[in-house]
């Protein structure tokens, strides 16, 4: 059964301590975090498809793997999930 990143970040997410405001950010700009899970999958392999890149990680891979995706998008839109103050805020910049 393929799984897609979004509906693995889902299920992996209280297991890698993304929960709150951080996961219903993530949630609120879901396409950006999907559009850079894809861009990684294709740069680790061309020939398969995201899913079959996302179905052949190991939970630790994986989540090493998400941790980088949402850490790139979080700095791309300025959100900083230790400071509630300026995350709803910096992203009107894009």
């Amino acid at each position: 059964m393929s799984e897609t990143w979004r509906h693995r970040l889902s299920r992996r997410r209280l297991e890698m301590g993304i929960e709150g405001p951080e996961y219903d950010y993530i949630q609120k700009y879901i396409e950006f975090y999907c559009s850079e899970a894809d861009r990684r999958c294709k740069e680790i392999d061309m020939k398969k498809t995201v899913d079959e890149v996302i179905d052949s990680m190991k939970d630790r891979k994986f989540d090493k793997f998400t941790k980088g995706v949402i850490s790139t998008i979080h700095k791309k839109r300025g959100y900083d999930p230790h400071d509630n103050s300026k995350s709803e805020v910096s992203h009107l910049a894009q």
